[in-house]
């Protein structure tokens, strides 16, 4: 109860003024009844997932399941080395240069010990591990900082002037959690007091003091983006694996509970991630673990998955796809992501989503995650693992998945080998983790994007989260393959949308016409507009056709963005190759006008990739610019 009174005392702290502190009710009081409903659904002592290190049988399975001898191996390697140092320099390089790398490896190779460790201590049972785990605690703990560089600009953190949860500390706090659940009384009662108050002092306190007092620049609490789910569900499993109180535990779940909402609200209504499918697998995966340790600790009382909009988020792992296991990179999306399986496994014995493809659980791979929380929750009985066979009603298209809140339309062609399939995107230049990239297409052909939006970057440059974000080309409208008027890119914000004009999907063609005009800051712009039509006939093709007027004639040019190899072929033709498949570009621009065609690589902070520029040798006022991919 210590920490209940600190809150209360932190609140009447003599000479603190109340202009200071945000005009909002206490979680603890707005939420009294259901913390008291909440503390009755818990178990009187804190539980992590899974069993501890004295159910034998249990453990023994764990390690026929991963590659124990590749654990003990790395563990027996770990456990007579030095800890690598913590490195200021590094940490610092962030907050001096806008460079992530070295922060994050430093801290990363430092933390990466302690799994090993503590997986082999579980599977081998002989106390020998413990004298380093217990040296990897202290030192962890130690760290100046348990954020990432990038999430500490003012470096609070890392002078110890106040703390705030991220990412990384709150996930970090959970996964020091489940290591004292597991291995309970092997460790000293000294490690696991210093363990438990650097959790409070680094993560529950700065945690409660913003559910208290609206303070403390932890604002994931309100926010609709991954750090919602992935904080809540850090700093909620912390809570139920360490805290004895259960009243102060049912804060914490309660919390989560009320907040996990914003989550949900950060999804448009058909289900559609704004933030990627890179982020989708981040946020929604720790938005699952965040689900079950509710579900477990509360024995089904308190469900995530209720809310109805749980199973069209669930299906967009689904219905992303374009074909063969090809997902489009919109937004901050590495190339090359594909949906997590074991989400689709979950989702899909939980839910009754009846998908024959993901009836079984996915493949454990043998090379174990450095992670524990998660790792434990797939390997031990849960709400997927345990289900009951679940009826279902869910319909999949497989021609096209429309994405009528967000903009986004999948077409597909039905039959996938070495034909076109095709993802189209509106939507606005405000959205989670957003790229200027109305009007942004994707090409695929068998098993290769040769055309498309290329996503990423692959880590952040310091700049890309300032109002500097869209000088960098691969976030702004010239990264992308979209028009260029008059040497202006695409604008940011929610003014820029790309308004539907119209739909029309038959079995033979999908057509998808929109109005980028608010997108376009270009004085005498009177409309803008790119159409789509997508046939199924033969091997497909797509038309990209776009529409411009303005008061005075202006230079026009549009975009393709690959990591193929590109040729001219004739006057009007532009061929791409990829490792196996080919498409051609058929240009027709407006009468008397022309073009010509360049290209330029771009890489910044991911892959290198080609902008070809498709420019008209005159200036125009009105006309017709169209590409016949096919």
């Amino acid at each position: 109860m210590r920490h209940i009174v600190f809150i209360l005392g932190f609140l009447l702290w003599g000479g603190v003024s109340m202009a200071h502190v945000p005009v909002m009710e206490p979680f603890s009081q707005k939420m009294e009844g259901r913390i008291q409903e909440i503390a009755k659904m818990l178990p009187q002592e804190p539980k992590a997932f899974g069993p501890t290190y004295r159910d034998r049988d249990a453990w023994k399975n764990f390690a026929k399941k991963y590659d124990a001898e590749s654990i003990l191996s790395k563990a027996e390697k770990i456990k007579d080395s030095a800890m690598p140092e913590w490195d200021d320099e590094a940490y610092l390089e962030f907050s001096r240069n806008g460079v992530r790398p070295p922060g994050e490896k430093m801290i990363n190779r430092r933390k990466s010990r302690l799994f090993y460790l503590v997986w082999a201590e579980c599977i081998e049972n002989n106390g020998k591990y413990i004298p380093a785990i217990e040296y990897t605690l202290r030192e962890l703990i130690s760290h100046r900082s348990w954020v990432l560089p990038a999430h500490d600009r003012n470096l609070d953190n890392f002078y110890g002037r106040r703390y705030h949860v991220d990412l990384v500390a709150s996930l970090f706090a959970q996964d020091l959690g489940q290591v004292l659940y597991m291995l309970d009384d092997k460790l000293s009662s000294d490690v696991k007091s210093a363990v438990v108050d650097s959790v409070y002092s680094r993560v529950f306190d700065p945690t409660r003091e913003t559910l208290e007092t609206g303070e403390g620049n932890n604002t994931w609490i309100h926010r609709t983006d991954n750090w919602n789910s992935v904080c809540l569900n850090g700093v909620t499993g912390a809570a139920l694996f360490l805290i004895k109180d259960v009243y102060e535990r049912a804060y914490y779940v309660a919390a989560a509970e009320y907040y996990s909402r914003n989550s949900i609200l950060g999804f448009t209504d058909d289900g559609y991630c704004t933030e990627g499918l890179g982020y989708f697998n981040y946020g929604f995966s720790n938005y699952i673990v965040l689900r079950e340790e509710l579900y477990q600790s509360t024995g089904g009382k308190i469900d995530l998955f209720k809310d109805d909009k749980i199973r069209k988020i669930a299906m967009y792992g689904v219905n992303f796809e374009i074909q063969n296991g090809v997902y489009p990179a919109f937004a901050d999306c590495k190339i090359g992501t594909s949906v997590m399986p074991y989400i689709l496994w979950y989702c899909n014995q939980n839910l009754g989503l009846g998908l024959k493809k993901y009836e079984k659980e996915p493949f454990v791979e043998k090379e174990i995650e450095p992670i524990f929380a998660p790792v434990v929750m797939r390997s031990f009985p849960n709400t997927a693992s345990c289900a009951a066979e679940k009826s279902s009603d869910t319909k999949v298209d497989l021609l096209r998945q429309y994405f009528d809140r967000a903009g986004v339309l999948i077409a597909r062609h039905p039959k996938p080998e070495q034909t076109i399939s095709v993802a189209l995107k509106g939507g606005n230049n405000a959205e989670n983790h957003n790229h200027n990239d109305l009007g942004t297409f994707v090409v695929v052909k068998g098993e290769e994007m040769l055309i498309g939006d290329a996503g990423g970057p692959y880590n952040y440059a310091g700049d890309m989260w300032t109002d500097k974000r869209y000088t960098f080309k691969t976030l702004s409208s010239y990264g992308h393959p979209v028009p260029y008027i008059d040497g202006v890119c695409q604008r940011a914000g929610e003014e820029a949308y790309a308004r539907i004009l119209e739909t029309d999907f038959t079995d033979k063609k999908d057509a998808f016409v929109l109005d980028l005009t608010s997108a376009y800051p270009v004085d005498g712009l009177r409309k803008l507009t790119r159409s789509f039509a997508y046939s199924r006939a033969g091997k497909g093709s797509l038309v990209v056709e776009d529409r411009i007027d303005c008061e005075t004639p202006r230079t026009y040019e549009s975009a393709l963005i690959t990591f193929g190899q590109w040729s001219l072929k004739g006057d009007d033709c532009i061929e791409i190759k990829g490792k196996t498949e080919q498409v051609k570009v058929r240009v027709e621009t407006p009468e008397n006008c022309g073009f010509s065609v360049s290209s330029e690589q771009l890489q910044e902070n991911g892959p290198e990739m080609t902008r070809i520029a498709i420019k008209l040798n005159k200036k125009i006022d009105t006309g017709v610019v169209r590409l016949i991919i096919e």
